[in-house]
């Protein structure tokens, strides 16, 4: 992690309560948009909206859960240590260590984000079929 990231880390700790919850969610929406070959501005307003969706009272937190999956994506194609698999075993780790955050997984939200594009679709099902395995196996 670089001084940037660790500052932005360190101030969301701070300054929003629950900041892990929202990290975990970042985590399924950037793995979800990882899955893709190339992430779009229209993948961005879809989160968006899913974001607004859940936080409807809290524009505040809509902003920084978009922000977060952005900075995952960019570090993704930054760095070889962040990709999708090593991703999805964080997201395995903090269901092992938190199983209340399966009840963040919202389903119908990451079908919304599903590619039209049948080879990005195809790697998008089988991230949300890996998440269902995962509600499956520690809810």
């Amino acid at each position: 992690m670089n001084l940037k990231d660790y500052i932005f880390s360190v101030f969301r700790e701070i300054s929003i309560s629950h900041h892990r919850s929202i990290e975990f969610r970042a985590k399924i929406f950037a793995a979800m948009l990882l899955a893709k070959k190339k992430q779009t501005d229209e993948d961005y307003e879809n989160l968006r909206e899913i974001a607004s969706e859940i936080y409807s009272d809290d524009s505040r937190r809509v902003g920084v859960l978009v922000s977060i999956v952005s900075e995952y994506i960019q570090k993704a194609h930054t760095y070889k240590s962040l990709n999708l698999d090593s991703l999805l075993i964080e997201i395995d780790r903090d269901l092992k260590n938190v199983p209340r955050y399966v009840k963040k997984i919202d389903f119908s939200h990451l079908r919304r984000l599903i590619s039209d594009d049948e080879n990005d679709a195809l790697i998008q099902q089988r991230v949300y079929e890996y998440l269902v395995n995962e509600v499956k196996e520690y809810s």
